[in-house]
């Protein structure tokens, strides 16, 4: 049987307004998590998307996602008769924009998570934060045997004002959160949410943060910094360590959108052959800066000529 990967959030329908005022539409939200897994896992993988799609947006994505190549399962992406979930992105500064929101999709339920039994992982992006229900979670992690959760927490540290802008809040039952997963990502600003900080934290918090979460449950954590790169936590041995991963130098960066989803991704992947946290870690630094590098969503036309050939030469 060929190597499955579940995957689960929310497409978006994106319009990016950039710093100069440029307007762009793209595909966006889960959207980035599954082009890059398309491109980057080994060419026999199963890749399975769990969730809904509105029926005005279906259509376009899956004749996007039939593009990349014939490895992406359909069968558990359901259309639904609501107009899709859209976001308004309009940035403030280089790695700061304003969110505005439309209502998302339904979550995934206990009995629906049970579509990706028999994957060897699930990545469970967390576009809307409403993308799975605690409870379907628990359902995975609790399943014999279970796939390697990796959860991107992303807008689960969001609320949503009446307006459909996001703003970080504290975590609903943020330790369940993390006890249903094996490994955690999330940028500074969720981290220092997470920990109860409010929306910023120092770096040192940020690093006994992460070596308390390390510590519990977890297989691994890390914290996305942006252009400072990321830090890793994970357990080996019955100790935790820690290291400070760098940003790859990639060129000037233009867009950031997704670049979390990319680094995701391109970790698992790696991580899946090589078991190696921080060889993997490396290479997801690298792929998310690259994402940074081209404005808006990622096409096998960019990944052959703007991803690939720095990934070429890259150490495994």
């Amino acid at each position: 049987m060929p190597q499955r990967i579940g995957v689960i959030g929310t497409f978006i329908r994106d319009t990016i307004v950039t710093l100069d005022g440029k307007t762009v539409e793209s595909i966006g939200g889960l959207y980035h998590t599954l082009a890059y897994l398309a491109h980057l896992a080994d060419a026999t993988t199963e890749i399975q998307p769990l969730g809904f799609v509105g029926e005005d947006f279906y259509d376009t994505i899956q004749k996007t996602l039939t593009q990349f190549n014939k490895k992406i399962l359909f069968t558990h992406l359901h259309r639904v008769p609501q107009p899709n979930t859209q976001v308004t992105l309009t940035y403030l500064t280089p790695e700061t924009r304003e969110e505005l929101t439309t209502p998302g999709m339904p979550p995934i339920t206990s009995a629906e998570i049970l579509a990706l039994t028999g994957c060897e992982a699930v990545l469970a992006n967390l576009i809307t934060g409403s993308d799975i229900a605690l409870e379907a979670l628990k359902t995975l992690r609790k399943s014999t045997p279970s796939p390697l959760i990796y959860l991107d927490l992303h807008s689960l540290a969001l609320g949503i004002d009446k307006s459909g802008k996001r703003y970080y809040r504290p975590i609903p039952e943020a330790a369940d959160w993390v006890a249903a997963c094996h490994i955690l990502q999330l940028n500074e600003h969720e981290a220092a949410t997470l920990a109860g900080f409010g929306k910023t934290a120092t770096y040192e918090d940020l690093v006994k943060f992460g070596q308390t979460l390390a510590a519990g449950n977890l297989l691994a954590c890390h914290i996305t910094l942006g252009s400072a790169g990321s830090l890793l936590f994970y357990r080996q041995h019955n100790t935790v360590d820690y290291e400070h991963v760098s940003p790859a130098p990639v060129g000037p960066v233009v867009d950031i959108i997704g670049c979390g989803d990319a680094f995701g991704a391109a970790f698992l992947t790696h991580f899946m052959k090589s078991k190696n946290f921080s060889a993997a870690t490396h290479f997801a630094n690298r792929v998310a800066g690259l994402n940074g590098t081209f404005v808006g969503s990622l096409t096998p036309d960019i990944f052959r000529h703007v991803i690939k050939p720095q990934l070429d030469s890259f150490a495994s």
